[in-house]
């Protein structure tokens, strides 16, 4: 997008800097030419969170989420030496920790959840991104197939006489529960190892079916967490008097735990995003970022290289980069937008202002006047030098693997408060 450059001289500021020389200040509003482009597959596996769940997002369309994790035994050798012949499951209870204050991004409308057996095995040593879809078998493990789970984050369940952290719980099958139930004092449990070829993970999902604009949301877990488990419930009618017994299968840092992610551009009822995404060359009123490898905003400063050799210093680079219209309750803009550069073999470095820390180039939400702000000295300066290419960066949301926070940033095109690029010179 080009947008005409407005120069605001004032002769006068800065003359006491060096009394004697004709020193002055110059604030430039430099052309900008922003786009949307897709994202990236970001790497989901080995994050301190997983999400699982959908919306119906008017602007971007659907987002749908689900998380992929191992189990592991307690214990060595469960059910040797004893006798089995009395086992008989009860049920089985997936439970999912919500992280804490931070448990979703949504609605928490009702959702049908859907669980599926892996039919491949994962390694950690492996590294899984968002759009990896894991290979199951195709029977849902649901106990109540179809049926939908209300997400209720900060209610603390009551479970025999126990109050538990919040949580999403899940009945899976009796079939499973059954079919661990018997593999108790054979070599499927003699350890964690051979438990995961016997059951080598599972993979919670929605079916987002119906959802209409608004609806639905991703929910976020926290899989580390002691409350996050699969818990059988069985008996030993040798028990006298006949008692309740449980064992827990367990998720932690030992399990590969991953997000799925899909992104259906095709259902949003807003045309902005797909016009952006069909023209980049054209001027654009609205930008787009979105985390979970959604969509990041390019930024290029076609004009950049006319300064070079000019009688003049660059004191500060400042990048302004509003939110478009009003923001939906319940779809908050990321907390932070990260700006990378492209490195000579094509990956995503920082700019030097941000190798200072977050604090130096900023990029915070302002929830005050719905922006974002970019300190952005040391690269532009780095621009006009030739110690950098003028090929611009993109802007990235925060958290981008653990979130699904997304915004829709007004283009250098816009009418009203429009993105722009300030820089403050030193003229001599």
């Amino acid at each position: 997008m080009t947008v005409v450059a407005c120069r605001k001289p004032d002769p006068d500021q800065g003359l006491d800097i060096l009394p004697g020389d004709p020193l002055g200040v110059v604030v430039d509003t430099f052309t900008l030419h922003a786009f949307t482009v897709v994202d990236s597959a970001v790497r989901t596996s080995g994050l301190s969170k997983q999400l699982a769940g959908a919306y119906m997002d008017p602007q971007f369309g659907l987002v749908k989420a689900g998380l992929v994790t191992q189990w592991r035994l307690p214990a060595n050798n469960i059910g040797q030496g004893i006798d089995t012949s009395g086992l008989v499951a009860d049920s089985l209870v997936l439970s999912l920790a919500f992280d804490g204050a931070n448990y979703g991004y949504g609605n928490m409308d009702p959702q049908v959840f859907e669980a599926y057996e892996l039919s491949e095995s994962l390694s950690l040593d492996s590294t899984y991104h968002a759009y990896r879809e894991p290979e199951v078998h195709g029977t849902d493990l649901v106990a109540n197939r179809g049926g939908r789970i209300k997400p209720q984050p900060t209610s603390r369940p009551t479970i025999g006489g126990d109050t538990l952290v919040p949580q999403l719980r899940i009945r899976l099958d009796a079939g499973l529960a059954a079919r661990i139930m018997d593999a108790f004092g054979t070599p499927a449990m003699s350890s964690s190892e051979e438990f995961l070829q016997f059951f080598k993970g599972i993979h919670v999902t929605v079916d987002p079916s119906g959802l209409m604009p608004h609806e639905g949301g991703v929910l976020i877990f926290d899989l580390v967490a002691a409350a996050s488990k699969a818990t059988l419930y069985y008996r030993d009618l040798n028990d006298t008097p006949e008692l309740t017994r449980t064992l827990d299968l367990l998720i932690n840092s030992n399990c590969v735990r991953y997000t799925v992610v899909r992104h259906d551009r095709s259902q949003a009822m807003d045309v902005g995003l797909a016009t952006a995404l069909a023209d980049t060359t054209l001027p654009a009123a609205t930008t787009y970022v979105q985390a979970l490898g959604g969509l990041r905003t390019a930024i290029r400063f076609p004009e950049l290289a006319n300064e070079a050799g000019a009688n003049r210093i660059l004191a500060k680079a400042e990048l302004v980069a509003p939110v478009s219209g009003s923001v939906y309750p319940f779809y908050p803009p990321p907390s932070q937008i990260f700006l990378f550069r492209r490195s000579d073999t094509g990956g995503d470095v920082f700019l030097p202002d941000q190798l200072n820390g977050i604090g130096a180039i900023d990029g915070r939400y302002r929830l005050e006047d719905q922006s974002y702000h970019f300190n952005i000295t040391r690269y532009i300066q780095g621009v006009i030098n030739g110690t950098y290419p003028n090929d611009g960066f993109t802007m990235v949301s925060g958290s981008s693997g653990v979130s699904a926070n997304r915004v829709v940033l007004a283009g250098p095109a816009a009418s009203d408060d429009p993105m722009k690029l300030r820089l403050t010179f030193t003229t001599y």
